[in-house]
């Protein structure tokens, strides 16, 4: 399986979803809003199980990328 080099791996909350956009991204400095470092994901959405919580980003975005392969039909860029 090759990801879509636009999906939102290392962006999409691995347990509920979620796609941070806008403010909320994850840049290769972290995000300033949240004052979060570069390799920390951290989900925002209050109804999400790791809702506030650091998680590791790459453990994330691997977690997004396995999910691909029985669900090949989200990937794809947003």
């Amino acid at each position: 399986m090759i990801a879509n080099r636009f999906y939102p791996s290392t962006q999409r909350c691995a347990a509920c979803g979620n796609i941070k956009k806008d403010d909320e991204k994850i840049t290769l400095s972290g995000n300033k809003k949240h004052g979060t470092k570069h390799n920390e994901y951290v989900c925002y959405n209050k109804k999400c199980p790791n809702y506030n919580k650091v998680v590791d980003r790459d453990m994330n975005a691997m977690m997004n990328l396995t999910f691909l392969i029985d669900h090949p039909r989200y990937n794809k860029a947003l």
